[in-house]
């Protein structure tokens, strides 16, 4: 492809070459590398010239914001300003969030603005999560439904959870294991793994992995996408809609399937390996609670009263409380739980069993007491610090979340101590009417899969907790493999 010049001095840049798929692997590197060591802020990452290798003068005061489904927008954009390629996006759509039939409605592109900060401003005004809900064979969409393969699946591809979450893949691990970079409200950025606690969703909703389209700007300013079959990690067949799947003989669920996918070596899990993983994920997601409550702290919303009414939907919400609540995010929490449990539960029964899909070659008695050996390890060693109300610092174990899971806050109005489930904590200084709220929200902490469509009212939730506690369920293994 000749170079061109397309842009002037009033566009955001002038670009100089096309999109191909020499620029696609550059693309991935490039994400790859900008989160191998994640900042706190895209801005920070960017900021980085050791993990940014675009990075130049101009990124020294570069301020940018991104939530989830802004995030895979900007770095898409950001590359293309930087390597001169031609950029557009969808700008409207028919539909919202959580809407099915979302169809795409107007498109932009960086001739529109004068500059990239203009660019960037304008997706983060425009774009949301219903941009990547659309049924699975719509055409002139930004992303489409990718073929599960490690040619496919690589960094900057997106996953669109269609309860309302978007995540960029950072890196695939030689076994398979997807990791993923999660944009939030509050302009924060956490790392993921790819795991149960993410919703696929139907083909109709457009759920599960997604790649860039394919673009091609003509000489006159005209962007042409390319369609889904012309696109060589098009899901043709509609793999990653599938209700089960059937490989070397076992069946699989759609999580255990992608993994089974991108993996490069052996087709089995190794157990051991599995839960060491999802627990190392579990205290990152309660380390990235930390810095969230903290910024919550920072604003001096637990000194504000609380509000006469909770939002509609606790979810999904506007203003403070969708800046600086943590119902989805305790929620994420609480279902990467309830995976470890059900994968310690059913990985145990499987090897009892005999034939089973698992790298262990023990008894079920063993693979019981290797895990236990994990899990004693982990609630031990892995451990949160927070500040309480009276600025001293209080260190909890993973074995102390356990035990107190169900019981932390997510209203952003509540102390640091009842965030973090300590009811009994004499320096939280909060009224009787806000401890009257939390004794109310008991039934939406129960909550583990969240609906964004509900009015979630205080008798919304389960009236029980959920039994998803690692360590007793050990205890309990581990008498009756004895």
């Amino acid at each position: 492809m000749p170079n061109f010049n397309l842009g002037d001095a009033s566009s955001a840049w002038i670009a100089k070459q096309q999109w191909n798929d020499s620029y696609e692997a550059e693309f991935a590197e490039w994400v790859e590398h900008l989160f191998a060591k994640k900042g706190s802020t895209l801005a920070a990452c960017l900021k980085n010239p050791a993990a940014n290798t675009l990075y130049s003068d101009e990124d020294k005061n570069r301020s940018l914001y991104s939530d989830c489904a802004d995030l895979p927008y900007v770095l898409r954009a950001y590359f293309s300003y930087k390597k001169k390629l031609p950029f557009s996006f969808t700008y409207s759509i028919s539909g919202g969030r959580y809407t099915n039939g979302n169809t795409p409605g107007t498109r932009r592109s960086f001739l529109n603005y004068s500059s990239f900060s203009k660019l960037a401003k304008a997706l983060t005004n425009n774009v949301h999560s219903g941009f990547f809900r659309f049924f699975w064979t719509m055409e002139k969409t930004d992303t489409y439904l990718a073929k599960i393969n490690r040619d496919s699946v690589v960094p900057g591809v997106v996953y669109y959870d269609p309860n309302g979450h978007v995540l960029v893949v950072s890196k695939v691990d030689a076994d398979g294991t997807v990791w993923f970079v999660d944009g939030h409200p509050d302009n924060s950025l956490t790392s993921k793994r790819f795991g149960e606690y993410l919703s696929r969703g139907s083909c109709k909703q457009g759920g599960g992995f997604r790649r860039w389209r394919h673009q091609e700007a003509s000489s006159n300013g005209q962007f042409s996408l390319t369609s889904n079959q012309a696109s060589k990690f098009f899901d043709s067949a509609q793999s990653q809609c599938q209700a089960k799947y059937h490989v070397d003989g076992f069946d699989l669920n759609y999580h255990q399937w992608v993994k089974r996918m991108l993996s490069s070596g052996s087709a089995k899990i190794d157990p051991l390996k599995e839960l060491s993983q999802q627990l190392a994920a579990l205290h990152n997601e309660l380390l990235a609670r930390v810095e969230s409550i903290k910024t919550a702290v920072s604003k001096g919303i637990p000194q504000k009263p609380h509000p006469a009414s909770l939002p509609y939907n606790i979810y999904g919400a506007t203003g403070e409380w969708e800046s600086y609540s943590t119902p989805g995010r305790d929620a994420r929490l609480k279902a990467q739980i309830r995976e470890a449990f059900n994968f310690i539960n059913l990985s145990v029964a499987k090897v009892a069993q005999g034939n089973h899909p698992y790298q262990f070659n023990g008894t079920a008695s063993m693979l019981v007491r290797e895990y236990q050996a994990i899990w004693n390890n982990s609630a031990a060693q892995l451990r949160i610090t927070y500040r309480n109300s009276a600025n001293a610092e209080v260190s909890l174990t993973l074995a102390t979340i356990m035990d107190r899971l169900f019981k932390l806050s997510f209203d952003p109005y509540h102390c640091p101590e009842l965030r973090w489930g300590d009811i009994q904590m004499a320096s939280c200084p909060d009224s009787t009417d806000k401890r009257n709220w939390y004794e109310r929200e008991q039934r939406l902490r129960n909550v583990i899969d969240p609906d964004y469509q509900a009015n979630t009212t205080l008798t919304w939730g389960p009236a029980i907790v959920p039994n998803i506690h690692v360590g007793k369920l050990l205890e309990k293994l581990r008498q009756q493999y004895s």
